[in-house]
């Protein structure tokens, strides 16, 4: 079989694979399918990151337990120019949680993306919304550019959503505590100076 690769390409995943599965397998024989399967999903000639050790099946089979291919948002900003990028794709084993991998994104855009005038600011809220949920999820995009849209459709309407873990929970509260204290210095500071 050839290698597989994955690159994004604007919002639009590209395999260079063999072709995704026809609806029918008529067209390919069970042998065919099954090798197919076994493989790793690879990226640039690796396994893509967090599918080390698992065949295509064994990702299919843990995305129906709540496993998730995730980007996190991240920005930063010179001034009058910002800019905002996605990081490369992650899968999330299921039972795992995306708050380990949201903490470095969002803490970057935290210190660096507000600073660009005017859009620094809405890059930034963006960021932290995006990150704040878990990421953005393209477990569908993926899966159909690997299996064929048929079969990622239905492995996604039988799948369990993945739960937010504790790390998630706390950059929420660390993000919501942020203009909460803002806020109580401006109103500790016009308090003490009346």
């Amino acid at each position: 079989m050839s290698e597989n690769t994955c690159f994004k390409h604007g919002s639009i995943f590209l395999m260079s694979t063999p072709p995704p599965l026809p609806a029918t397998t008529n067209a390919w024989s069970q042998d065919d399918v099954s090798a197919y399967l076994n493989q790793p999903l690879l990226d640039k000639g690796r396994p893509m990151s967090g599918t080390e050790g698992m065949s295509i099946q064994q990702i299919e089979d843990d995305v129906l337990r709540g496993g998730r291919f995730r980007i996190f948002r991240y920005n930063f900003s010179v001034i009058v120019m910002s800019f905002q990028r996605s990081s490369d794709i992650q899968y999330i084993r299921a039972g795992h949680g995306s708050g380990a991998h949201a903490w470095p994104w969002t803490l970057l855009s935290m210190v660096v993306g507000w600073w660009g005038i005017p859009w620094g600011i809405f890059f930034t809220i963006q960021t932290l919304y995006t990150n704040c949920m878990g990421g953005k999820d393209v477990t569908s995009e993926l899966l159909a550019s690997v299996v064929g849209p048929q079969r990622a459709a239905g492995i996604m309407a039988q799948a369990h959503k993945p739960q937010a873990d504790i790390l998630l929970w706390l950059l929420r509260i660390f993000v919501l505590l942020i203009p909460l204290s803002i806020f109580a210095a401006i109103a500790s500071a016009e308090h003490t100076s009346r």
